[in-house]
């Protein structure tokens, strides 16, 4: 596999940390509190974005107004498993409800099966609702695939005209590795951005996967501050 590695890359990654993160409560047992102290983290660190599950839209997009932060939502979340006519739906009203950012989850099953076709036909679709209006990112759920579908998801969604790939939910208790950024990197070669997420904890782990050239983070918020505060030396009090 050929060495991606950009010492550059990720050093303007690390430079402005917090415009590259954004942080979420999409765990089925956040409540109100939780979405409005998410919505207080991300306006306090600068963060780019802030990522709630489809209910709390617009909840977060009101608590967000006025703000340079971005709200952000997932279609088919987590499992993937919801049909093509259901994710299109889903795509349509978190538009209609004012998302700026999406993230679709790919069908896993189908993809660890080897049905790329299904995959690229059901994300295409995602892709010409959203039409390029928001930012749109293909969740391929790593912890569940091996190189070979990894690499055959990367494929797909460059296909589909997906402008983004994202590694994962943080539902599937697998971490994301620098490895698994490893193959993403080789495969997407150039073709698409990469977002990291599921289980990024510290900025070692950040900086390695930036070099690789990944150019956005999805992070719990404890995990966003520290590691904003130690790309910048920074000390003091949590956001």
């Amino acid at each position: 596999m050929p060495d991606t590695t950009t010492t550059a890359g990720a050093e303007a990654v690390l430079s402005d940390l917090a415009a590259h993160i954004d942080i979420s409560c999409v765990q089925a047992q956040h409540a109100r509190a939780d979405i409005e102290e998410l919505a207080r983290r991300a306006i306090a660190g600068s963060f780019v974005s802030a990522h709630v599950l489809p209910g709390w839209l617009p909840v977060i997009r009101e608590l967000l107004t006025g703000t340079t932060v971005l709200a952000g939502s997932p279609v088919g979340f987590p499992s993937g498993g919801a049909t093509t006519a259901t994710k299109v739906a889903e795509a349509r009203e978190l538009l209609d409800l004012g998302a700026q950012e999406l993230d679709v989850v790919v069908a896993i099953g189908r993809l660890r099966s080897g049905e790329t076709g299904y995959v690229t036909d059901e994300l295409a679709a995602v892709a010409d609702i959203v039409g390029g209006r928001v930012p749109l990112r293909a969740i391929l759920e790593v912890g569940h695939l091996d190189e070979a579908a990894i690499r055959l998801g990367v494929d797909a969604a460059v296909a589909a005209g997906i402008p983004w790939i994202k590694t994962g939910t943080g539902w599937s208790g697998r971490r994301t590795t620098i490895d698994h950024i490893r193959i993403i990197a080789d495969q997407v070669d150039g073709r698409a951005a990469i977002k990291a997420a599921g289980g990024i904890r510290d900025i070692e782990t950040v900086r390695a996967m930036a070099a690789l050239g990944v150019t956005r983070f999805g992070m719990n918020a404890d995990s966003a501050v520290a590691a904003v505060a130690a790309a910048t030396g920074a000390r003091g009090d949590d956001a």
